[in-house]
């Protein structure tokens, strides 16, 4: 139930109030009273006046305005969550415009006991992975740890070179009945959120500028200098210019548009498993032109599936030989693998303990009541209590999800006990945290959904920094208890108030130097990698191919409009040949050659996105090779790919229609182009972007002219086809002008194969598309491929119009398919040399390396572990859970 639509347009704060009050708690959920983060016993809570204020004065109406233009912003920012079935990016993040305020005393407060949890944890994964003092003393029972699959053994007392051995830390929040946060989750394999929480500022920030502007907030952008300045301090003490990379499980993952982004905030490159390799012991960057050393690594692919040699031998998501080098010291794994050992809920029980034990302290955040199920008497409570806890396998790839106890029928319970009696060391449970709810903006009115709020720090000197509020999660639907992206969860921008005098100043550091960058591309970059490179040249391709047909298409369907009903004119002749050159451009081949069909035909080579040659292909694989490098491209990208696509999947009815898509499609293309232009520096990244793009210009220039003027034909008849080339040909208005100041060749044909062949300043001709090629290709220090575009620049340079374009087209004709083939063996000769991938790697276990890892289980005191650890357990790709919710 939500609160009901003021007409009016007012009323929606008060409508919320009332829905609050007479909401009650689900039958059979034991979770006790809700607590609400806008309205309390009170009224309208201490901090949140100004919110509450808003939504008054905005009313249900206005509200609900905000919220789809948060919706569009999403959309225009390209922000992803999760993947299609074929592995694609899908556009579901979902973004409520409400924040969630939280004040600075506070926050304040919260900080203090993340603070003291990070370094407990920071502590016991020390000890878990050095002397194990805690599981010899058991204080923690070994089971919960070794039985663990996030435990690595590979990586025991493998130390990164700095104070802090856990980098960066994420928990999980929720408020209890009494309104105080607990823990419900600590996530530190690879945390995933600070780029969402970001992303949510800069589009809250455009939604709700008034509130903004009058809310002195903690700022966000130092978050990310700290995390940047304390990567580079993590190198090896031996690299005097540290080089960070951040390791990618690749644009499929669910959480692809987190990790690019954070790169970007970051403005360090972004890398997948392609781009690495290992020599001497250490790991490098695969770039076109030389190996570059790796000092750290920024790692968001699960630790079993980062190295196929010692953990995962199918993986292709990792380096062999990582582990061996991170034992050498040679690179800095950040989160170290193995730090997952510590997202263990069974470890939730022993924490209080451990913190006295290490740290002579009480645990300022506590979690819930919770119980492993190892420990005889805790089990015994655990299943005399099963209908009202939340029981969890304590690794999610042991057995199943958590276990809500009070939505679970008798057989359900009856199974899930039986599994818990089976192997009592894999389960613990806990009690339920009711969370607290926060209004969220439904077609309905306001709506309290349930919150959970993830924080991050990461260590930098001999402290931890954290980002100010973090990622808040809400659930999908009123009254759901779990919050989880893969149910649909929204997000909210969580604003913490500014303390009095606060400073907003990253830490000064080695790496001071080098100033912070909001985006990838303005960083400077030494190499590229094959992928990395490959991907920018058919991005350059893909942009270039899809605005080059969609002037060849409009040009015909402009004709076709004029000339289709009136079959046998002249215009409907030259109509015909520049089907021909459609037919040469998009290579789709015609079904039938029936003029009512023409107009479809030209309409599915525009919005069809599955045949090889039409623009919705071209733009298709456009925006997937962008989604690839995100990292390497302006911001100001996003919006212009997402207007082509929504110009696409407009439904189009009209057949008149085609004109004015294909001039939106145009002119977003141009933008793109601009943007590009623009924001990139001449480097290698827009090297291989801008040669793709002149290789692609080219051979479409090529084709169409073959197609059209190097055909024999009447006088009158190739006066509109060359009319038609050069309008296509985007140089129509040159000509005029030439013609008009009897400047050029005098010939119409001479004139528009000059202006689109051999003119050096015509930036459509062929001639100024191997003069931009071959500049690129120096650039990149491909000298053998710059020398070839030379020497067919100057080839085409010293051709003779007249005796190429006289009454026998033949020589034209052969000029073309040879610079055709010769382009098409140019861009060859380009992949062959700078796009070479790794061969897929395939790591086979020995019968020796079974045997061994088999003694390794068995000189083990405990033969539990037998059961418990499986060093080829299934892992996420993920980065880092995706479930915000005490039953993650």
């Amino acid at each position: 139930m939500s609160a009901q639509v003021d007409e009016q347009g007012g009323g929606a704060l008060d409508a919320y109030r009332e829905l609050l009050h007479s909401q009650a708690v689900r039958d059979g959920e034991p979770a006790g009273p809700v607590v609400d983060e806008l309205i309390g016993p009170d009224g309208v809570r201490p901090d949140h006046e100004a919110l509450a204020d808003t939504i008054t004065g905005m009313g249900t109406t206005g509200l609900l305005t905000r919220a789809a233009r948060a919706r569009r912003f999403v959309h225009s920012d390209g922000v992803t969550y999760g993947t299609t079935g074929e592995g694609g990016q899908a556009r579901n993040w979902h973004l409520d415009p409400l924040p969630v305020v939280i004040g600075a005393q506070e926050w304040a407060d919260l900080e203090h006991g993340l603070a003291q949890r990070a370094h407990l944890l920071d502590l016991v994964l020390s000890d878990l992975y050095g002397e194990r003092t805690l599981l010899h003393r058991r204080v923690v029972p070994a089971e919960v740890v070794l039985g663990h699959p996030g435990f690595i053994r590979q990586a025991d007392h493998v130390r990164l070179p700095t104070a802090h051995q856990l980098f960066m830390a994420a928990t999980d929040l929720a408020r209890g009945a009494d309104g105080s946060w607990e823990v419900i989750a600590d996530r530190t394999q690879a945390p995933s959120g600070a780029g969402y929480a970001m992303a949510n500022r800069r589009i809250i920030t455009r939604t709700m500028p008034a509130l903004h502007r009058g809310t002195d907030l903690a700022r966000l952008r130092s978050f990310f200098h700290t995390m940047r300045a304390a990567l580079q301090d993590v190198a090896p003490e031996t690299s005097e210019a540290p080089r960070v990379v951040v390791l990618s499980p690749g644009s499929g993952s669910e959480t692809a548009f987190d990790q690019a982004f954070m790169a970007t905030l970051l403005g360090f490159p972004l890398v997948e498993a392609d781009d690495l390799t290992m020599r001497d012991g250490r790991v490098w960057v695969r770039t076109t032109g030389r190996l570059e050393p790796v000092d750290v690594i920024l790692r968001r692919v699960d630790a079993l599936w980062s190295d196929p040699l010692e953990l995962r031998a199918d993986s292709q998501l990792g380096v062999p030989g990582l582990v061996e080098a991170t034992r050498r010291g040679t690179i800095a794994v950040v989160n170290p693998v193995g730090a997952g050992v510590l997202e263990n809920p069974g470890l939730q029980h022993f924490l209080g303990d451990v913190a006295r034990e290490v740290l002579g302290e009480d645990l300022v955040l506590p979690g819930p009541p919770s119980w492993w199920c190892g420990d005889d008497a805790q089990r015994s409570h655990v299943l005399a209590h099963l209908d009202e806890l939340v029981v969890k396998p304590i690794s999610r790839g042991i057995d199943s999800d958590s276990e809500f106890g009070w939505q679970l029928s008798r057989s359900e319970l009856d199974d899930l006990k039986s599994r818990i009696e089976a192997q009592p060391w894999a389960w613990c449970a806990q009690e339920v945290v009711p969370a607290s709810s926060a209004p969220v903006v439904t077609q309905g009115g306001l709506e309290p959904r349930r919150l959970v709020l993830r924080s991050f720090a990461v260590a930098h000197g001999s402290d931890y920094v954290f980002l100010p509020g973090g990622l808040a999660r809400v659930a999908s639907e009123a009254g759901q208890h779990v919050v989880a992206g893969s149910s649909g969860a929204l997000a909210k921008d969580v604003w913490v108030l500014a303390a009095p005098d606060a400073a907003d100043a990253g830490a000064p550091t080695r790496s001071e130097r080098l100033s912070p960058v909001s985006s990838a591309a303005a960083a400077p970059t030494a190499g590229l990698a094959p992928r990395v490179a490959e991907d920018l040249f058919w991005l350059g391709r893909y942009a270039e191919r899809a605005e080059g047909t969609a002037r060849v298409l409009k040009v015909a369907d402009d004709l076709t409009e004029d000339y289709v009903g009136r079959p046998g004119s002249l215009g409907a002749v030259a109509m015909s040949a520049i089907l021909d050159a459609v037919d040469a451009v998009t290579t789709v081949p015609r079904d039938t050659d029936a003029d009512s069909a023409h107009l479809d035909r030209l309409r599915a080579l525009v919005t069809d996105r599955r045949t090889t040659g039409t623009v919705g292909f071209a733009v298709d694989r456009l925006v997937q090779a962008a989604q690839q490098v995100r990292d390497q491209l302006s911001l100001d990208t996003w919006p212009v790919l997402n207007r082509l696509e929504e110009t696409l999947a407009a439904e189009e009815t009209e057949e008149s229609q085609l004109q004015a898509l294909l001039e939106q499609l145009i002119e977003s293309l141009l933008a793109l182009a601009g943007v590009v232009a623009q924001s990139m520096i001449r480097d290698r990244t827009w090297a291989y972007l801008d040669a793709g793009s002149r290789i692609e210009r080219s051979q479409l220039t090529v084709a169409l002219l073959a197609s059209t003027l190097a055909v024999d034909r009447s006088p009158v008849i190739e006066g509109q086809v060359t009319e038609a080339v050069l309008v296509a040909g985007e140089s129509v208005i040159t000509h005029r002008r030439r013609s008009a100041a009897g400047l050029g060749p005098a010939s119409p044909v001479h004139s528009a194969l000059d202006l689109l062949l051999r003119d050096g300043d015509n930036p459509r001709s062929v001639v100024y598309q191997l003069d931009r090629l071959a500049v690129d290709l120096e650039l990149i220090g491909d000298e053998d491929r710059a020398r070839t575009a030379v020497e067919l620049r100057s080839r085409l340079v010293g051709t003779s119009l007249h005796e190429l374009a006289g009454h026998d087209r033949a020589p034209l004709a052969a000029l073309l398919t040879e610079l055709d083939t010769d382009l098409r063996d140019l861009a060859d000769a380009i992949g062959r040399h700078h796009f070479v991938r790794k061969a897929t790697q395939r790591t086979h276990l020995t019968e020796w390396t079974l045997a061994r890892l088999h003694q390794t289980v068995l000189d083990d005191e405990s033969p539990w572990i037998a059961r418990g650890f499986d060093a080829n357990s299934a892992g996420s790709t993920s980065g880092g859970a995706s479930t915000y919710s005490q039953g993650a």
